[in-house]
């Protein structure tokens, strides 16, 4: 699994990023690349997936960029880890273990690296901490309490090769990000990060993780004759 990390060049627009996927899943789906995981920290950006409705934007005036992704409105910027698995599946496709393969990375990461509770919730994507009264019952069986997402996931899979990712709250200034929208279209639901659950990694640190993690879980899905 070949990483393209851009970390090292700071933030980036997503714009360029995006092109440069691009590229990169061309190149993965004609077999001229090895599968790809783009790694980068974006400058402050609000994105739109092919689910967004627009009573989620919030403030109209917010500059949002339409993608091709699943999902909704999110923000992206400093603080947050965002990884490209860019890769060729094995056909016939399957999506959805493609999702929980994406899913199981992040969770598995979060909880054996720094120890931190996160969880999958049946019918919302992403990684979330989960809301638990003192009782242990969650904000459905308590009809209160939010839970709170900790990585979204927004994927695309065209010609057996796969685009977008992930999206991990290191350290986001909240007071800046996700303002003006309801992020993921989820009005009951809130945001967190690592720093707030009371793990500090550095952003390379936490993106070294991840990457191992996704080159793991993602291997029994890949097109055979890859690496």
């Amino acid at each position: 699994m070949r990483i393209e990390n851009l970390l090292k060049r700071g933030l980036v627009k997503y714009e360029e990023a995006d092109r440069l996927q691009r590229e990169i899943w061309a190149a993965v789906r004609d077999g001229i690349q090895d599968h790809t995981l783009l790694v980068a920290q974006f400058e402050p950006t609000y994105t739109a997936g092919r689910n967004t409705h627009e009573v989620d934007l919030l403030n109209k005036e917010l500059p949002v960029i339409r993608t091709d992704r699943a999902g909704s409105l999110t923000w992206h910027g400093p603080g947050q880890l965002v990884i490209y698995p860019i890769v060729k599946l094995r056909e016939p496709v399957d999506l959805i273990a493609y999702i929980r393969a994406v899913e199981a990375a992040v969770v598995d990461s979060v909880r054996d690296t720094w120890d931190v509770p996160v969880e999958t919730i049946k019918g919302r994507a992403g990684v979330w901490m989960r809301y638990r009264d003192a009782g242990g019952r969650t904000a459905v069986q308590r009809g209160a309490g939010q839970d709170r997402k900790l990585c979204a996931i927004g994927l695309k899979v065209v010609q057996a090769t796969t685009l977008h990712g992930l999206a991990l709250n290191i350290n986001p200034d909240f007071s800046n990000a996700f303002t003006g929208i309801i992020p993921c279209g989820l009005a009951d639901a809130g945001v967190t990060s690592l720093f707030e659950e009371g793990a500090y990694p550095a952003m390379d640190q936490a993106a070294a993780v991840i990457t191992g993690q996704l080159a793991k879980k993602l291997q029994p899905l890949l097109a055979t004759g890859t690496s």
